[in-house]
C-alpha cells in the first residue's frame, strides 16, 4: 500500500496537484468560462423564442452582453494568476542579485590580490 502511495506521489501530475507546484485554478477557470458561455447562450435562446419581437431582441442583447461579461470575468481571474507567476519570477531574480554581487566582490578581491602580488 505504501509503495502505491509513493508511486502516486512521484508522478508529475500528483506532485503538481498535491504539493501546489502548479496552479490548478486557471484550468478550471477556462472550463467554467465555457460552461458559463453555454448557459448564457441557452438562456438567451430561451428569451429569443419566448415571445414576440421585443423578447427576440432581448435574447440577442442578453447573449452579447453575457458573453462579453463572462470573458472579462474569466480574464480578470486568470490575470491574477499571471501576476502571481510574474511576482514569483521577480522574487527569484531579486534573490539571485545579492548572491551574484557577493561572488563578484570575492572575485574582485582575488584579482586585486593577484595584481598587487605581481607588482
Amino acid at each position: 500500500m505504501v509503495d502505491k502511495i509513493n508511486e502516486f506521489l512521484n508522478e508529475p501530475m500528483a506532485q503538481k496537484v498535491l504539493f501546489f507546484n502548479e496552479m490548478l485554478t486557471p484550468s478550471l477557470i477556462r472550463l467554467a468560462y465555457w460552461l458559463c458561455l453555454l448557459a448564457v447562450v441557452w438562456t438567451g435562446l430561451g428569451y429569443m423564442f419566448a415571445g414576440g419581437f421585443a423578447s427576440f431582441i432581448e435574447g440577442i442583447a442578453f447573449i452579447a452582453t453575457g458573453a462579453i461579461l463572462a470573458r472579462v470575468g474569466a480574464e480578470l481571474v486568470i490575470l491574477l494568476f499571471k501576476l502571481n507567476e510574474n511576482m514569483e519570477q521577480v522574487a527569484k531574480n531579486t534573490q539571485a542579485v545579492p548572491a551574484a554581487k557577493a561572488v563578484a566582490k570575492k572575485t574582485a578581491k582575488k584579482v586585486s590580490k593577484k595584481v598587487t602580488k605581481k607588482a
